[in-house]
């Protein structure tokens, strides 16, 4: 073969893979590569490429291989163990996510790449091929076992078979749950839905679901807006089950209504906080401990004397950061509820 390529980077595993996480980043730093300090690179881990970029608090699990010429891995990312990235480009915003023991690779072209905007994730044992261009936007996911393919071909196209290259596009907010396949040259609008198990061979416009193989539409318009006091139902329900997700581990909580929401004072024998919900900014209450988390329904997210952490529900927007404000961001993520840092 004219040009050649090792399949699994043994001597590149070998040399550095099982080098501490520190020493792994002196020797990459030495190499050009741009990594923050408080980066996290674990046992057998490999990063090769010829301009790369780590941004703070990102880690990259046991035994994953990420290979491409341009590697750009935002802020706060997480990329699990055993899972390997082989293309040309590959870059994953702040917040993004890749589970364990996903694949992306495939056939390669100069044109080969993966890009994956803000708080997207690809959940694990997912196949993605991107010889094309694969763009996934913002506040996107890909379900476990998902097959996304930018060509297929095998029998000759000159005896007449069909062979087709051609990108991938996902917008924002789109959602494939689990074992979808994506076929070459799709474009999934922004705010789509996917039934499982369903293949989409064509373009699917915004704001509808989808299912079935091949998947059609099924229903548009979608989502319908919340009325102001279904809404409410919806987060007094969602911070009551915080408060059970505490409990069970072992934290003592205590809650009171306050005149524009409520307060929760959370303690164990290492932490003590108060998350305090107001309507707008204007209801704030004066901070009762120096650990403390606004959460607005309405405004924009604003850091404010002794708050460590504001979030507005509204605007999607986080400022500022604190452990039990990070669990609480985690939590409403199991609902879909997902913001955009500001700092």
């Amino acid at each position: 073969m004219l040009i050649k390529k090792t399949r699994i980077p043994v001597l590149h595993i070998v040399m550095i893979g099982f080098l501490p996480s520190f020493l792994k980043k002196f020797i990459y730093r030495i190499k050009g590569y741009k990594i923050a300090n408080d980066v996290s690179l674990s046992l057998g881990c490999v990063v090769i490429g010829k301009d790369v970029e780590i941004g703070k608090k990102s880690s990259i699990g046991f035994f994953t291989i990420i290979r491409a010429r341009k590697i750009k891995i935002g802020r706060f990312v997480k990329i699990g163990a055993m899972s390997a990235i082989d293309t040309e480009s590959f870059s994953i915003d702040d917040d993004g996510r890749i589970n364990e023991q996903v694949y992306i690779g495939g056939t390669k072209t100069p044109q080969s790449s993966l890009k994956m905007g803000k708080r997207t994730i690809i959940m694990q044992a997912s196949y993605i091929n991107p010889t094309m261009p694969i763009s996934i936007g913002d506040d996107s996911g890909i379900g476990g076992h998902c097959l996304l393919f930018t060509h297929g071909s095998w029998n000759s196209i000159l005896e007449g078979y069909p062979v087709k290259f051609a990108p991938i596009n996902i917008g924002k907010k789109v959602w494939l749950p689990w074992r979808v396949f994506i076929m070459p040259g799709v474009s999934i609008g922004d705010g789509v839905v996917v039934g499982a198990d369903s293949m989409i061979n064509k373009d699917i416009p915004a704001n509808c679901l989808v299912a079935g193989s091949p998947a059609k539409i099924i229903k548009e318009n979608i989502p319908q807006p919340l009325a102001k006091e279904d809404k409410q139902e919806i987060l007094n329900d969602i911070f009551k089950e915080f408060v059970q997700h505490l409990n069970h581990h072992d934290f003592v909580t205590e809650q009171k209504t306050i005149a524009s929401g409520f307060e929760i004072n959370i303690k164990n024998k290492n932490t003590s906080a108060v998350i305090l919900f107001c309507e707008t900014i204007t209801d704030i209450v004066k901070a009762t401990n120096i650990n403390s988390i606004l959460v607005l329904n309405k405004g924009e997210a604003k850091l404010t004397s002794n708050y460590t952490m504001v979030i507005s529900l509204e605007s999607t927007n986080r400022i500022g950061t604190s452990d039990v404000g990070e669990e609480l961001v985690q939590f409403l993520s199991r609902y879909g509820v997902r913001f955009n840092r500001l700092d």
